[in-house]
């Protein structure tokens, strides 16, 4: 009996040995395609609040025996779907569009679907009486999938009326004539970007640019706006040193060397490849406090870490979000000094704070694969950036920015997980962070910072 409880006990200490072992691997689901380019034109109706046309969708089955395809179908009605130029049969169910390939698709080769369709999104456009734009996600209004992993180079012709400008990803190709009322605006996005920074905005705006080195930017501003291109010129009058610092400390140059801001109605920060939505009510409370230009550096900040380097699934999602807020500080303390360095961790130590007194604690990170709707965002975003402010205390100045800056150029436009990060960090500093890790990282435990 006493040989029993002894092996018993063995046993167990090595499975979960072994369990352990095996967990510190972060999974991601091994997917079945890879979608390689987009290419839509695209009609926008401001009367109906929808969007029809074609996407042609050119891909690559990465499996064997790749029998169908899926998309997101909500808010939208398909017209035809053809599969390398010949009709494929497709249904659609609970949400889905699945396309019926009728044989299976060679691994490797390339294939290319077009779409024909119309929708009509609740969410993932916003239509005003002069503008409109996209927001998350590119899936409610862009035949397309919610693989946070896939990216893909994307291009837009967009049908609009010659009075109102657009902003797509990317640049701007050609703009052409249709009829006398209407032109084609081309934008090309060639570096493959996260499907979710797919987007474009268009309106009666007005625009300026400005010339940062071999950097252009565009500010685009509704034309009934109170805001005036002196006004906008001396909100976003840091960009040009906000560029320089994140160049510095990712290792390259802002891709393409161009970059837009649209100003739009509202309150609201959202990123896309390229380009960045900025509400009217942001720029109004920078103007009075210049401290509070978090959302401009934050929105650039993603062309990095975000875009070029992404998260490789939602477990991961604090790479993209906790590291940019942590940057955000870090680029304050750079232009205002220390006090605002705290001043911005301390934001996120109140927001943690309230989520510990409303039992919303969970992990940073997962070893396990979660979906969209389980992330606890102030754990990805706020104690994601108090992971980043505490790391950056334990390695000192001089090897932390090395790490980052090592980890940035490693993994430009590729996909990322956890481990990579902690991986390349303990290369470049030759420290073992495996107890950090598992402590702040995958574990429950919430740090205890004054500052």
């Amino acid at each position: 009996m006493i040989k029993l409880s002894c092996l018993s006990l063995f046993q167990i200490v090595c499975f979960l040995c072994s369990s352990t072992a095996l967990a510190n691997i972060d999974y991601i689901k091994p997917f079945d395609v890879d979608f390689v380019h987009y290419h839509a034109k695209l009609e926008p109706d401001f009367k109906d609040q929808s969007v029809a046309g074609i996407v042609q969708i050119d891909f690559m089955p990465i499996a064997k025996n790749v029998r169908t395809l899926t998309f997101s179908a909500e808010y939208k009605s398909i017209k035809s779907i053809n599969l390398n130029g010949k009709p494929a049969q497709f249904s659609l169910h609970d949400k889905q569009l699945i396309i019926d390939t009728s044989k299976s698709l060679s691994a490797e080769k390339l294939n290319t679907l077009a779409i024909e369709y119309q929708a009509k999104p609740r969410r993932g456009m916003r239509f005003h009486e002069d503008h409109l734009y996209t927001v998350y996600h590119t899936k409610n209004w862009l035949v397309a999938h919610n693989n946070i992993n896939d990216k893909a180079s994307f291009e837009l012709e967009l049908i609009h009326d010659k009075k109102l400008i657009s902003q797509g990803n990317g640049l701007m190709l050609s703009q052409k004539k249709l009829g006398e009322h209407q032109v084609i605006s081309h934008w090309h996005q060639p570096n493959a970007m996260p499907i979710y920074t797919f987007g474009f905005a268009l309106g009666e705006f007005e625009s300026f640019t400005q010339k940062v080195n071999e950097t252009t930017f565009s500010f685009l501003y509704t034309k009934g706006s109170e805001l005036s291109k002196k006004s906008i010129q001396n909100a976003f009058s840091d960009v040009p040193d906000m560029l320089q610092f994140f160049e510095q400390k990712s290792g390259f140059p802002l891709p393409q060397g161009t970059y837009a801001y649209v100003i739009v109605e509202g309150r609201i920060a959202q990123e896309s490849a390229g380009f960045s939505l900025v509400g009217e009510r942001f720029v109004h409370t920078v103007l009075k406090n210049k401290s509070e230009n978090w959302f401009i550096a934050h929105e650039l900040a993603h062309e990095w870490w975000g875009n070029s380097v992404t998260c490789a699934n939602f477990s991961h999602f604090w790479l993209n979000e906790g590291l940019v807020q942590f940057l955000v500080a870090a680029y304050k303390q750079h232009l205002f000094g220390e006090q605002a360095y705290k001043d911005e961790i301390n934001v996120a130590i109140r927001r943690v704070k309230r989520a510990v007194k409303e039992n919303r604690v969970a992990p940073v990170a997962f070893y396990n694969e979660i979906n969209e709707q389980e992330i606890n965002r102030t754990m990805a975003y706020s104690k994601g950036a108090l992971v980043f402010y505490m790391l950056r205390e334990k390695l000192g100045d001089k090897l932390f920015w090395q790490a980052l800056k090592q980890y940035t150029m490693t993994y430009k436009d590729k996909s990322v997980t956890t481990q990579d990060l902690k991986s390349s960090f303990e290369k470049t500093t030759s420290k073992d962070l495996s107890d950090f890790f598992n402590r702040w990282v995958y574990g429950h435990e919430i740090p205890t910072l004054q500052l």
